[in-house]
């Protein structure tokens, strides 16, 4: 009796690890049905971090999807960043669930492509296909990356290529021209279909992606492809190289225009604008967080506090220094960083010469600049402090320094630190040298 007592829990038991086991994905995998979740990098699409960014979404819904038994990943592409293409390949070494992924290539897997490909446990080509040329290039000048670089990448295939048990010479021959396979007549190696099945880096030729899914086991499957969301897409239209550095360069001219001409909130508005959508663009295919945000406008606050105070000190170095650091850690790829510092510097230098140009027309640039008339302006007095107790209007904002006239006379004056907009009457306080303070008067 006490055998039979104690048989009963045991049965139950082991009918609910059976059950449990039943449910699990991969135990639906090896039954043959079961959803597959879709991830197309196809039509010609780059790989870029919106693409990242979205491909993280898709693994996490399946992931989460208790009937998800694989992740078939659609290849047509041309290549693209790869810091990008490396996210998705860490997610296709490591599925969540323990899912079956598949690479089936349309057409072409070159490039970064070719990383992707590499990393997933079944790679399909259809008939006509190409995978390889994956040799790294400098965003900024097009041409081979360095060898610091280039042995970043090929560990990048190496390593993938070693976990799925594809060789590893293949891969790396894929990247790096001085590492060629015997057979290869090609200077960087390109395989296509019919040599990818038959090397073994590729599993088989396939039809469709229905035919590679089936070929990869799953026998009976429903097709889950998820969509782009409406902040997924804008997000990868802002970061789109050539977008990012339109926003930088429109956003720090603007900013330079509202230092000359002091009191225009179009140009200030513009710049924030413009800045606004570079860090949002990059927060929202997760390459900028509160830490890039947070130094940005640390360095546009410590820019503006130069902005209103004597000289160039501390803080508009401090300044650049930061905001050139937000942008460096926003930046999807160090690459990218460099080529956004490169565009904003160029924007800097053109304002800073514009700031030049426009100071050697007044104040001290004009007391040092020989004209042939000096209408409305008073020749520079040996004794100024006579000035003292003159009253008068602003005629430019004053930030702390700008111009004012006293009856017909134009000076150039400073305030005591606090801003003073144009139009408003002051007083001349004292005289300091060449130096003449002034103070807003009450109403």
């Amino acid at each position: 009796m006490r055998q039979r007592k104690a048989f009963w829990p045991a049965l139950a038991l082991l009918l609910g690890l059976m059950l449990t086991l039943a449910g699990a994905p991969g135990a639906r995998a090896e039954n043959g049905s079961g959803k597959v979740y879709v991830l197309r990098i196809d039509n010609g699409q780059v790989i870029d971090p919106g693409l990242a960014q979205f491909a993280d979404r898709v693994f996490d819904e399946a992931g989460a999807d208790p009937d998800a038994v694989a992740i078939a990943v659609v290849l047509d592409t041309p290549g693209g960043y790869v810091e990008s293409a490396a996210r998705i390949k860490d997610r296709l070494l490591h599925p969540p669930n323990g899912l079956k992924t598949i690479a089936y290539v349309e057409n072409d897997a070159v490039s970064a492509g070719a990383l992707i490909a590499t990393a997933a446990e079944y790679l399909f080509m259809h008939p006509g296909a190409v995978i390889g040329a994956a040799e790294p290039r400098n965003a900024l000048t097009g041409e081979t990356a360095d060898y610091k670089s280039l042995s970043v990448v090929v560990n990048y295939f190496t390593s993938a290529a070693e976990y799925r048990k594809r060789d590893p010479n293949i891969a790396r021959a894929f990247v790096d021209k001085d590492h060629p396979m015997p057979w290869q007549t090609d200077v960087l190696l390109t395989l296509d279909y019919q040599k990818a099945v038959a090397t073994g880096y590729a599993n088989g030729v396939a039809d469709s992606l229905h035919d590679a899914i089936r070929q990869a086991g799953i026998a009976q499957f429903q097709l889950v492809e998820p969509q782009w969301t409406f902040s997924e897409q804008v997000g990868r239209v802002l970061t789109t190289p050539w977008v990012a550095i339109l926003l930088l360069v429109v956003g720090v001219i603007a900013f330079g225009i509202e230092f000359m001409q002091p009191g225009l909130t179009g140009p200030a508005a513009l710049g924030i604008v413009c800045l606004t959508l570079f860090f949002l663009g990059n927060a929202l295919v997760g390459t900028a967080g509160w830490v890039e945000i947070a130094l940005a406008i640390s360095g546009l606050v410590l820019l503006g506090v130069e902005l209103f105070t004597p000289g160039f000190g501390i803080f508009g170095l401090a300044g650049i220094v930061a905001f050139g650091g937000a942008i460096f850690l926003a930046a999807p790829s160090a690459g990218l960083a460099w080529r956004y510092l490169t565009w904003t510097t160029v924007a800097s230098a053109f304002v800073l010469f514009a700031v030049i140009r426009a100071i050697s027309r007044r104040g001290l640039g004009k007391v040092l600049t020989l004209k042939d008339t000096a209408k409305d302006w008073s020749a520079q007095a040996e004794d100024r402090a006579r000035l003292v107790g003159r009253e008068g209007v602003s005629l430019t904002v004053l930030r702390p320094a700008g111009t004012a006239v006293f009856d017909d006379q134009r000076l150039d004056v400073v305030t005591e630190g606090e801003f003073i907009p144009a139009g408003v009457p002051v007083k001349i306080v004292r005289v300091e040298g060449t130096r003449i303070v002034v103070r807003a008067m009450a109403k």
